[in-house]
C-alpha cells in the first residue's frame, strides 16, 4: 500500500523518475518516488519477433492508435485520426533549425469572422523538394484578431527574420469574409501587419491527400519539436467524430472542430500551396535587362 493519504498523493508534485533501469531491450523499470511503488514497463520490442522496421510499419498501418496500444502514450481521444500516417518517430525533428538558401517561409492561417479559435503556423520549404518542415505555431481561443496577429507579427520579425527567404500567407477562405459588424476581414486586418493573405484549399479532400502524400514520402514532412500542439493535433487529437447512433465503426465525413482541427487546418492550407511555394521567381539575385519587359 501507499505510504502517502490520497490527499498527500494528490497534492504531491509530479516527480520524473530518474532512477530508470533497462532490464533487458523493451522492459524498464523505476521507483515511483511519490508513492513508492515499484513500476516496471513492457514494450512490444520485449519480443524479438517485433522489433523489425517491418513489422512496426505493418502494426502502425493497421491500427489507429499504434502510439496508445504499442507505445507510452496514454491519451485517448474520441475519434478516429484524420491522419494515421503520422508518427513522431518518423517525422518529428529536434535541435536546430537551418534554412537552405532558397527556402521559403509559409505560413498558414485559420480563422474567419465569428471564429474564437485563430491558429498560425510557420514552415520552412524547400522549393527543390518540395520538402515542408513547420518550426513554429500559435492558437488563441479567445477571438482577439488585434492580439492574435500582433504576437505572429512578433515573432517573425523578432525570432525568424533571420531565415529571411521569400514568404507566403496561405489562410481559410473565410479570412476573406467581412464582419457583419466591424465590416472588415482578417485579409483586411492581415495587411495592415503587412501580411498578404493567398486563399487556401477550399475542398478537404484535396488538402488531406496533399498532407498525406507528403507524410508518406521520405524526408518530406517534419514538425519540430516546439510544435507541441501540431504534433499532438497529427498524433490524434485531430479526428472524425462517431456518428451518434452509428453501428460500431461509424464516423462523419468531417473532422471534429476544437482546437486540433484549427492548427491542423493551418497545415493543410500551407501543403495545398506547395506548389506556389516551389515556383523560382524570375531573375531572382539578378540585375534585370535594361531593355526588355519582364
Amino acid at each position: 500500500m501507499s505510504e502517502l493519504s490520497a490527499a498527500e498523493e494528490r497534492d504531491s508534485p509530479v516527480v520524473v523518475p530518474t532512477n530508470k533501469v533497462t532490464l533487458m531491450e523493451g522492459v524498464t523499470s523505476w521507483k515511483n518516488l511519490n508513492n513508492k511503488f515499484l513500476v516496471v514497463d513492457l514494450q512490444h520490442t520485449a519480443d524479438p519477433n517485433k522489433r523489425s522496421p517491418e513489422w512496426i510499419a505493418e502494426a502502425r498501418a493497421g491500427s489507429v492508435n499504434y502510439a496508445r496500444e504499442y507505445g507510452s502514450k496514454w491519451t485517448i481521444y474520441e475519434g478516429k485520426r484524420v491522419y494515421p500516417t503520422y508518427s513522431r518517430d518518423r517525422h518529428c525533428m529536434t535541435g536546430s533549425i537551418y534554412a537552405l538558401k532558397r527556402a521559403r517561409l509559409v505560413s498558414g492561417w485559420d480563422g474567419g469572422p465569428t471564429d474564437v479559435n485563430l491558429a498560425w503556423s510557420l514552415a520552412i520549404v524547400d522549393p527543390e523538394g518540395p520538402r515542408v518542415r513547420f518550426i513554429d505555431e500559435y492558437h488563441a481561443d479567445d477571438g482577439d484578431a488585434m492580439d492574435f496577429f500582433q504576437v505572429v507579427s512578433a515573432r517573425l520579425k523578432l525570432e525568424w527574420f533571420k531565415l529571411g527567404g521569400f514568404s507566403l500567407h496561405v489562410s481559410d477562405q473565410a479570412c476573406f469574409t467581412k464582419s457583419n459588424i466591424e465590416k472588415s476581414s482578417l485579409a483586411d486586418m492581415a495587411r495592415k501587419f503587412g501580411f498578404s493573405f493567398i486563399p487556401g484549399e477550399i475542398s478537404f479532400v484535396k488538402r488531406r491527400s496533399g498532407v498525406e502524400t507528403l507524410l508518406k514520402q521520405y524526408d518530406a514532412f517534419k514538425v519540430h519539436e516546439r510544435c507541441v500542439l501540431i504534433d499532438e493535433a497529427l498524433g490524434g487529437g485531430y479526428v472524425y467524430p462517431k456518428v451518434m447512433g452509428g453501428v460500431g465503426g461509424m464516423y462523419k465525413e468531417t473532422p471534429l472542430k476544437n482546437k486540433f482541427s484549427h492548427i491542423a487546418n493551418t497545415i493543410e492550407y500551407v501543403c495545398s500551396r506547395l506548389s506556389i511555394a516551389a515556383r523560382q521567381i524570375p531573375y531572382e539575385g539578378k540585375r534585370l535587362p535594361a531593355h526588355s519587359t519582364v
